[in-house]
């Protein structure tokens, strides 16, 4: 759970969770390779590629290539926040404030009254080539303040807040140093100013997280939802082996908009980098087509953990609760690719691994959200199984989540890793 902290601590925005993702990766002896470049594969061997430098695709090839197939996992590493845009400085009076737009879905007064960090990257010119720059100033660098309840009477009683007008940050007062953010950059990352081109800024919590409670029950943090989910797969996937399935994990980004880009769950990414491996390896379009067959996709996102302040929200039968495993996702609609089949599939490997899982539906007059296993199903056609750990206050500048509930994930993923599935017809598999 520490380490899972420190993770948190160290990835403020998409970009340094990619980041620190492939230092795990090249910690443990795996090779990158270049989208733009021939790969030469070999048996045994540990690889991965970034995209967009905030999507990871890691894999390790078995021993044994005769009859490869694809064991999945699925996760995502961005988180709603607010984007600072492009010509992003207001002045105000004495008051230097920064113009944000929202990115994804976030619970907005959570964000108020707290100091806030500026994190992201930054594109450089240097000798005729763009070069990406990652940039977090780890320190207060901005504050989104409430109106006083003096001026402001019905502040307790339901405010809907503005986003253009409610929520923009001060950055600083004019009458005191330095008050060009970009300037303030270049000094960190000891460049100079005028070789900086473009930005993804973002703003993020400077309190990264504590245990809480008088066992340490419980986790507070920012962006549990989804980094708890892609430590867990990264993870399995550097301690599990297999001798005859590749292991693939895909950390995507861009889940919290929608999955339409080039690094999102909606690309070809992932089905392009399947391909990549089976051609690389020597296999045909009818031998790949066979892989996918004997494949399956765990798609990670984090659950609904029960709230015992809003227990009308919940379904009366399939409710879930932090610190008693893995959440396994089930809704009618399709928005979770769970059905009987990959649901007895990830049951036995819970099973087999002794971690502790339980079912969820939503209530029938609360649709809930989506997640990215339906949306990659659309690209590479894959039986697959949605699951996450359970969370209180999903989309909140802070979450909380169950301490106990991590080691669950990575007891059934490191297990998912070293199965090897056929499938000998339709609605039947080996393993």
């Amino acid at each position: 759970m520490r380490n899972f902290l420190d993770f948190i601590k160290e990835s403020p925005t998409m970009f340094h969770a990619a980041k620190n993702i492939e230092k795990l990766l090249i910690n443990n002896n795996f090779i990158k390779l270049n989208e733009g470049q021939k790969w030469n594969l070999v048996p045994n061997g540990k690889y991965y590629l970034t995209r967009n430098s905030s999507s990871v695709l890691a894999f390790t090839l078995p021993a044994d290539l005769s009859e490869i197939s694809f064991n999945i996992t699925a996760a995502h590493l961005d988180s709603p926040t607010f984007k600072l845009k492009p010509n992003f400085k207001i002045e105000q009076g004495r008051y230097n404030k920064l113009n944000t737009e929202i990115y994804g879905g976030p619970i907005l007064n959570t964000w108020m009254d707290r100091p806030l960090n500026i994190a992201g990257r930054v594109i450089i010119k240097e000798n005729n080539s763009l070069i990406t720059k990652l940039i977090s100033f780890d320190k207060p660098m901005a504050i989104i303040p409430n109106c006083s309840i003096h001026y402001y009477h019905e502040l307790n009683t339901g405010v809907k807040l503005n986003p253009q007008s409610d929520l923009l940050p001060i950055l600083c007062d004019n009458n005191i140093g330095n008050t060009d953010l970009y300037e303030l950059i270049a000094e960190k990352l000891c460049i100079n100013k005028e070789n900086i081109v473009s930005s993804d800024l973002y703003l993020a919590l400077l309190d990264r997280g504590n245990l809480v409670g008088p066992n340490e029950e419980f986790i507070c943090a920012p962006q549990i939802d989804n980094l708890e989910c892609a430590y867990a797969t990264i993870q399995a996937l550097i301690d599990s082996k297999n001798d005859k399935s590749i292991n693939v994990c895909v950390e995507f980004d861009n889940e919290e908009i929608g999955s339409r880009t080039r690094q999102g769950a909606q690309s070809l990414f992932l089905s392009d980098v399947l391909e990549r491996i089976s051609f690389s390896l020597g296999k045909n379009t009818e031998e790949h087509k066979i892989s996918l067959s004997n494949s399956f996709i765990v798609s990670a996102d984090n659950a609904q953990g029960f709230h015992p302040n809003y227990p009308q929200k919940y379904d009366p039968t399939n409710a879930c609760y932090i610190n008693s495993g893995i959440v396994i996702k089930n809704a009618a609609r399709g928005s979770y690719t769970t059905d009987a089949f990959s649901l007895a599939y990830f049951k036995t490997i819970c099973e087999l691994a002794g971690a502790k899982y339980q079912l969820n539906t939503n209530r029938s007059d609360v649709p809930g959200g989506s997640t990215l296993g339906a949306i990659s199903l659309s690209q590479v056609s894959i039986p697959s199984v949605d699951i996450g750990l359970p969370q209180i206050a999903m989309h909140s500048a802070y979450e909380t989540a169950g301490s106990k509930d991590l080691d669950d994930i990575l007891k059934a993923l490191t297990k998912f890793y070293e199965l090897h599935i056929t499938s000998k017809e339709d609605g039947e598999i080996s393993y």
